[in-house]
């Protein structure tokens, strides 16, 4: 089970998963190309659900950016992609596919032990005219923020609109659109993410990530893109009669790790009188620094007092949050050790701090802290 880092607040920013969505996402089969994959959280907090974008043909729209990892990052949640990993991304030579009326680009993939990450671009195809929106057409296009707001004002239409009114306003067919990274389920470490958004020219970016549980062999990941794109029937949007899907295999080499160490954690050290600290790990990569704190819980604690009140923050010695991980969170990515149990998380960092700050709150704004040194 996931939970999220306070400061970013992403507790209220993703619906709670049903427990039989969350029953089915960790037992399907996503080897069966028939099947569309379940459905994953949004990434930005001001788009609770996955947000609607829109691109057209018929409407003249300056060319301009097309964003990627790092703009998204930077522009939602104030958070940096490093340097060593954006180079990587950099040097990935696109791959293109097309699905219906739209065309796909992977723009940037990234892999290593801990996650898998790509930016798909998608465009209406040459020739073609209307409205290319994500997922939730049915929802007024400015409920989702500045973004969307802003497509509403290039396309002429009241942002109160929902997309399919525009669509029919405006004389135009309507494309939903979608791209995800499938990843093989023994590799999963937790909740995958994605979420859209609109770029300059009037294309979107599809992202897509999925956390991994650090068990990864070999020089790649085998992994696939789901590609779907939908001509939404205007007068019964549920209408699935003009669906394409299909997955495309897309191989992602594996970055290795630039460097790993341990903290010297003195013994017997608790923390809210129930869980002992028996190691702390870290492991840099490309993508930023993974710290894992291995915990035992003590007698009489209980998995709801870890999942409730156990908490672990990394900090400066100022006290001041180091930049968030591109993973977003941090928690147990299970609990099936208990009562040995395991605390991940990640920031964005590109080396290993000789010292760190851990603060353990307790509620109460009694707060724990430790300060730990990197063994020689």
């Amino acid at each position: 089970m996931k939970r999220d880092m306070d400061n970013l607040n992403l507790r209220d920013a993703f619906r709670p998963m049903p427990e039989e969505t969350r029953d089915a996402l960790m037992s399907a089969a996503r080897s069966v190309k028939e099947d569309e994959p379940v459905k994953k959280a949004a990434f930005r907090t001001v788009l609770i659900a996955a947000c609607v974008i829109v691109a057209t043909m018929a409407v003249a729209m300056a060319a301009g950016q097309i964003f990627g990892w790092n703009d998204f990052f930077k522009k939602d949640y104030g958070a940096d992609i490093p340097k060593t990993a954006q180079e990587i991304m950099a040097t990935c030579e696109p791959v293109s596919w097309q699905e219906g009326d739209v065309a796909f680009t992977v723009r940037e993939r990234y892999s290593d032990s801990r996650l898998a990450m790509i930016s798909v671009e998608a465009r209406l195809a040459d020739g073609v005219k209307g409205i290319l929106a994500a997922d939730d057409f049915t929802e007024a296009i400015g409920a989702y923020g500045e973004n969307s707001a802003a497509v509403a004002k290039q396309l002429g239409v009241d942002p109160s609109m929902t997309w399919v009114e525009a669509a029919k306003e405006l004389n135009l067919p309507l494309y939903s659109v979608r791209a995800t990274l499938e990843i093989p389920s023994e590799l999963w470490g937790s909740e995958a993410y994605e979420d859209p958004m609109f770029n300059d020219d009037g294309s979107l970016t599809y992202f897509s990530l999925q956390p991994l549980n650090g068990q990864i062999s070999g020089e790649e990941i085998k992994a696939r893109v789901y590609l779907r794109t939908k001509l939404v029937n205007l007068e019964d949007v549920e209408d699935d009669t003009n669906v394409t899907k299909e997955y495309v295999d897309l191989p992602i080499h594996t970055e290795k790790a630039i460097a790993t160490a341990e903290y010297i954690v003195p013994e017997g050290t608790k923390v809210l009188d129930a869980f002992q600290i028996d190691s702390i790990h870290a492991e840099l990569l490309p993508s930023g620094l993974h710290f894992t704190t291995n915990l035992t819980a003590l007698e009489g604690a209980t998995q709801d007092m870890a999942l409730d009140k156990l908490m672990v923050k990394i900090v400066k010695e100022n006290g001041d949050d180091y930049p968030t991980g591109i993973t977003l969170s941090s928690g147990f990515s299970n609990l099936d050790t208990w009562p040995q149990i395991p605390y991940t998380q990640m920031i964005s960092v590109d080396q290993i701090p000789e010292t760190i700050h851990l603060v353990f709150p307790d509620g109460s704004g009694n707060d724990t802290m430790l300060v730990l040194q990197l063994k020689k």
